[in-house]
């Protein structure tokens, strides 16, 4: 099966749709394999969010992730590519030598399939002048810079020109495609219209549907009637045109055919055929209420009712699904808790048919990838995930492929989405995403709380990690790593409570290193520090676990013991010794390493009611005395 990349952004969006569902029609019918790689392309780099410098990075990385040498053909859709992502795109693609077509735009180094915006906008000029007799035409064109721009324009001029009419330049404003640009553009238009002794113009033919339903919406508050007063016309037949009141006169843009035309060119390719320019489609004339070719009702208004309805529904429920997400996780107990839960959450309204979190090697690393990236594999971790309504179990791949094994051999088209944080590359999702009636925006909120909430459980782990070390650190001596005075403390209470419960006896040890001072001035330091290791793992060894150990400081050592007897106590002491004398012989030392002890023992009764601090204080204090009552019978001894 041969397989084919699909670079796009917006995927959401209805242009973008219609042309991903036209690639995946024609791919099931000729039995090719179609996987997506999807950005957001919105340029979080850019100025207006420079908070956010680094997104851009992390999301184009969805286009790192394919090595294409393993890929037949390339389909880019470049509708919506931000600056940002369409330079890294460039760079992926300059030096592939596989077939690559290029559709919704036009690049100089790839085979476009497009519009032929020249022909198609004609028609709706033709349609003006030809059946409505409009000789005041003004053109609310698009940005200046790009193709469709000059396209469409050109298309305006001719015509105008071709029926006698001449072209003003100041009958041209400039917009930004979007339903904002129409207040300044009418108010331009108007005061144009005021110069030439006029009210208003015949008609205005504007280079997109969202600027034209901006423009009569703008012209509706002002109280100027469509068609009556003004004829206003699209282009690009998207749903606000064709379901608002009144519906745009508009022309589709093939964008389906755009979609399935580029697999069966890719196939051509394949097979050997060169194309030596450019394939143009030509739309169709939709001819509606905004001219008065369609009688001015309110028929169609339940369509866009319901139409905007399941927009909004789909909107609240991923908005929903966002909220439920975050708190979610807030409960999960362990980072397997947190991908179950994502995992069930993006079960409802998300749109994902089939979900899978597959984890890059150091995701929780801060990493950054490289431009080695794309030809470097790596395991993939699939942590959790869904294939319709059977669980996906753990499991690995190798990225090279892409997807696991079972998703590569099957004919279903899947979308490749980063998980990042900022910059930061931790893994993708594999989804087959419901991409009609629903938000860009409310989408690429749920993609970035989940990279949110990973980096979050990162910080999180790292944070439990630093706190359980300094606790370490706190009560613990780092000569000996056995507890120290403040670590001892903290198991005297429930030591003792423990003793009073059971009706036994509680212990205190002390341990001294006899001649510390000496084992240094004749050996070295690092000798007297051996001594003092070595008595903490001779009490590690004989404990049984009803002890703790502890350094007290210096040269001084504890041990705290519940349910013991003056039996145990010297069967301790002994096996501590006896390990000390092993260990020094075994390690042939040149000096003895001895011991002085001291035990107290103490039988708490029911009838308790001090303060537990202060009977530790008090046994520290006996064990202590009677450690020393040893430590100059050992002097003298010596002496």
């Amino acid at each position: 099966m041969k397989k084919i990349a699909v670079f796009t952004s917006h995927v959401y969006e209805q242009m973008s749709g219609q042309m991903q569902k036209g690639i995946i029609d024609a791919a099931l019918e000729r039995g090719l394999k179609i996987i997506f790689f999807a950005s957001f392309g919105d340029s979080y780099s850019s100025k207006q969010y420079g908070e956010f410098s680094g997104y851009d990075e992390g999301d184009t990385v969805s286009f790192d992730i394919p090595n294409l040498q393993d890929f037949d053909g390339v389909i880019v859709i470049t509708t919506y590519f931000s600056k940002v992502t369409k330079r890294h795109l460039d760079q992926i693609l300059k030096d592939i030598d596989i077939p690559v077509v290029n559709i919704g735009g036009l690049e100089p180094s790839h085979l476009n399939i497009c519009c032929d915006n020249f022909q198609t906008f004609s028609k709706l000029i033709e349609h003006l002048v030809e059946h409505h007799g409009c000789r005041d035409i003004y053109h609310l064109a698009g940005e200046e810079g790009h193709f469709f721009t000059t396209e469409r324009l050109g298309a305006y001029r001719s015509v105008l020109e071709e029926h006698g009419i001449p072209f003003d330049e100041k009958k041209v404003y400039y917009g930004n495609l979007w339903f904002n640009c129409g207040e300044p553009a009418l108010d331009y238009i108007l005061d144009q219209c005021r110069k030439n002794g006029k009210e208003y113009p015949d008609a205005i033919a504007c280079a997109n549907d969202y600027s034209a339903v901006g423009l009569a919406n703008t012209c509706k508050a002002r109280g100027i009637r469509i068609p009556e007063d003004i004829i206003i016309t699209g282009f690009d037949a998207v749903t606000e045109a064709l379901n608002g009141f009144p519906t745009i006169t508009t022309a589709n843009q093939p964008f389906y055919r755009m979609g399935y035309h580029a697999v069966t060119t890719l196939l051509e390719m394949f097979e050997g055929k060169t194309f030596d320019e450019d394939i143009r489609l030509e739309g169709d004339l939709l001819l509606n209420q905004s001219c008065g070719c369609q009688s001015k009702s309110v028929d169609s208004i339940e369509d866009f009712r319901n139409s905007f309805l399941k927009r909004i529904d789909n909107t609240v429920g991923i908005a929903q699904s966002t909220t439920n997400l975050m708190l979610s996780v807030a409960n999960a107990k362990t980072l397997e808790d947190c991908f179950r839960e994502v995992s069930e959450n993006a079960k409802t309204d998300t749109g994902f048919k089939d979900m899978l979190i597959c984890l890059a090697p150091d995701w929780d690393k801060k990493r950054i990838v490289d431009e080695d990236f794309r030809y470097t594999d790596e395991e993939m971790t699939v942590v959790d995930g869904y294939r319709g309504d059977q669980p996906v179990p753990r499991q690995t791949f190798r990225k090279k492929d892409v997807l696991p094994k079972d998703m590569l051999e099957d004919p279903n088209p899947y979308y490749i989405f980063t998980i990042h944080h900022l910059q930061y590359y931790m893994g993708y999702l594999i989804v087959s995403p419901d991409i009609f009636y629903r938000e860009q925006k409310a989408l690429q909120s749920w993609f970035v709380d989940l990279g949110v909430i990973l980096d979050n459980r990162r910080i999180q782990r790292d944070l439990e990690m630093t706190v359980a070390r300094l606790e370490f650190l706190y009560n613990r001596d780092m000569l000996t790593e056995i507890y120290n005075r403040r670590g001892l403390e903290e198991y005297f209470a429930g030591y003792f409570d423990e003793c009073i419960r059971n009706g036994t006896g509680l212990a205190v040890i002390g341990f001294d290193m006899d001649d510390l001072k000496l084992i240094n001035d004749r050996y070295g330091h690092n000798e007297g520090d051996y001594g003092l290791k070595t008595i903490a793992y001779a009490m590690m060894m004989s404990a049984a676990g009803d002890e703790i150990c502890a350094r007290a400081g210096g040269d001084e050592f504890i041990v705290l013991a519940k349910n013991y007897t003056d039996e145990k106590a010297q069967n301790f002491i002994k096996s501590v010794r006896d390990i000390i004398a092993q260990k020094v012989q075994l390690d042939d030392k040149p000096y003895k390493l001895e011991v002085s002890v001291g035990v107290h023992i103490v039988y708490p009764g029911d009838d308790f009611e001090g303060d537990t601090h202060a009977v530790f204080e008090d046994c520290l204090k006996a064990a202590d005395s009677a450690m020393y009552i040893e430590k100059r019978k050992h002097k003298k001894g010596r002496d």
